[in-house]
């Protein structure tokens, strides 16, 4: 997912699950795209990019049991306050039990990431 364009759009028209730990925009759409999106009041760039990568892999290893669609994930700043196995196991659990409620397109999840 490149360009303002999309990113506005799946922020105005997308649906959003919001945790302790990131925010997560969705819209639903044919193809299946992430962009994970870390602020620098996360650290340098070595830092932001360590957070991208690791909740890459919790997406890579889920994804398969969400629906087709554009999703923006946003680490939220107390993410920064706990360890980080913690906040590792805590996003493969929202990805991995994410639940769509049907004929809706607002997500529901039961995981308290």
């Amino acid at each position: 997912m490149q360009g303002k364009k999309n990113f506005s759009r799946v922020y105005k028209e997308g649906s959003v699950v919001r945790s302790d730990y990131v925010v997560v925009y969705f819209l639903p759409a044919s193809e299946q795209k992430v962009a994970v999106v870390v602020s620098k009041r996360f650290g340098n760039a070595v830092k932001r990019n360590r957070i991208r990568r690791l909740l890459l892999e919790a997406w890579q290893e889920n994804h398969d049991h969400l629906p087709s669609g554009y999703y923006i994930i946003l680490p939220r700043s107390s993410l920064l306050s706990v360890e980080e196995n913690v906040w590792r196991s805590k996003a493969k659990e929202l990805f991995h039990e994410w639940q769509w409620a049907s004929g809706k397109n607002s997500p529901h999840c039961f995981a308290v990431l």
